[in-house]
């Protein structure tokens, strides 16, 4: 069976305090297409619907139009809620939606079952954090007292995944919104991303070992994690200037069938299959540098569509003058201004934008943003101070944001 892969819509988000609806319906139109175009029955919505827990009306009615759309033409789609959603709210008329092929999971409630869709097993996975895996744990009578992070919660529900009878009887697709790693090495990450201090709220990818492919959301460049099978789709706009360089796209998966299928050894080992299919912005979202004269210039060359991109403009001068009223005046969707010029060269600024390091500990980056904002390291009780605030952070299941 095939189906296509996508995530972290953040229908409702905003660039350049402009709405991104025309964006955002540009993206879901090019999607539709894509599932026709494929003749794929299914889709697959890895959370991250909409930018907030409380969406905007103009979000709302995209997210209405697009659902609506998909089960008119008989499209099943699969969606679980993401860090940004509100699990309840997205998950409202679940079940009447469901009667249309819309499978919602916003929260993680009740029984695991699978939504099996030509004798495939979806396994629908809601952003989880520790405290919402024990509360579920205590509903359905699951020990868990072994949940301390998130790796141990999310391997708890997968867990119980693979003890359901119908997991050894068909392929295993798992559709989840967590951050996952691979062996303690973090996905490349954007600062669009929500995310938490250190390695707190890590999954390792081993803790999806059995399924065969697994639909991730929540970091927004498309890559794989571990192995080829374990992926994150990506959102399909750039949301901020650190995915200037990212390349976006839809992931087009087939399943080939379940390993005991009487196949030959070397035809079980490939289960799977996919494909990217680019997408197409209705406007970029672009990293310029130069002096102010130099940008204006390059500016005013290009063709009028270009211009209205989304551009973060990161500007040499050591001395400008009316900086964004310029730039904003032959760049109209000027969404940021840095500077890398003498002074910042001086104080130790950095203009281009940059890649945290999520393969530190939480004490680690603590200490250096410490010492960054400080001048001095911390100190022994300060670091105990610091460990004792990050445990009770954990034991709660809350994150550092």
């Amino acid at each position: 069976m095939r189906f296509v892969h996508t995530a972290d819509l953040h229908l409702g988000r905003k660039l350049a305090q402009m709405s991104l609806e025309h964006d955002c319906e540009h993206v879901l139109d090019q999607l539709c297409d894509v599932v026709e175009r494929f003749e794929s029955r299914t889709l697959v919505i890895a959370g991250d619907v909409y930018d907030s827990p409380n969406p905007s009306e103009v979000a709302v009615r995209l997210w209405d139009r697009f659902i609506t759309r998909m089960a008119s033409r008989h499209v099943r789609v699969l969606v679980v809620g993401g860090n940004h959603d509100s699990g309840a709210r997205i998950a409202v008329g679940r079940d009447l939606m469901a009667l249309s092929g819309i499978h919602v999971a916003g929260e993680l409630r009740g029984g695991i079952e699978p939504e099996v869709i030509e004798d495939v097993n979806f396994w629908l996975v809601p952003f989880v954090r520790p405290a919402d895996v024990r509360a579920w744990a205590a509903s359905q009578e699951i020990d868990a007292g072994g949940v301390v992070n998130y790796d141990t919660a999310l391997r708890l529900v997968l867990d119980a995944c693979r003890a359901h009878p119908a997991f050894c009887k068909r392929p295993n697709v798992c559709v989840a919104h967590q951050f996952v790693t691979n062996a303690g090495v973090s996905p490349k990450r954007s600062d669009s991303e929500q995310m938490s201090l250190g390695t707190l709220d890590n999954v390792d990818c081993r803790a999806f070992e059995g399924f065969d492919y697994v639909a991730l959301g929540h970091v927004h460049g498309p890559q794989r994690i571990g192995r080829d099978e374990v992926r994150y789709a990506g959102s399909p706009l750039k949301l901020s200037s650190s995915e200037a360089y990212h390349h976006k796209s839809f992931a087009v998966v087939d399943v080939l069938g379940h390993p005991d299928d009487g196949k030959d050894a070397a035809e079980k080992a490939k289960r799977v299959e996919f494909q990217l299919v680019p997408v197409e912005p209705l406007r970029d979202f672009r990293l310029e540098r130069g002096s102010v004269e130099e940008l204006v210039a390059r500016a005013k060359q290009e063709d009028e569509s270009l211009r209205e991109d989304f551009v973060h403009a990161v500007v040499t001068d050591d001395d400008p003058v009316d900086v964004v009223a310029r730039l904003r005046h032959v760049w109209p969707n000027l969404e940021q201004v840095t500077f890398d010029n003498a002074l910042t060269r001086a104080e130790g600024v950095s203009a281009a934008p940059t890649e945290i390091d999520l393969s530190k500990g939480m004490r680690e980056l603590f200490g250096e943003f410490f010492e960054a904002q400080t001048g001095k390291p911390l100190v022994a009780q300060e670091a105990r101070l610091v460990d004792d605030a990050f445990q009770k952070v954990l034991e709660k299941g809350g994150d550092v944001l």
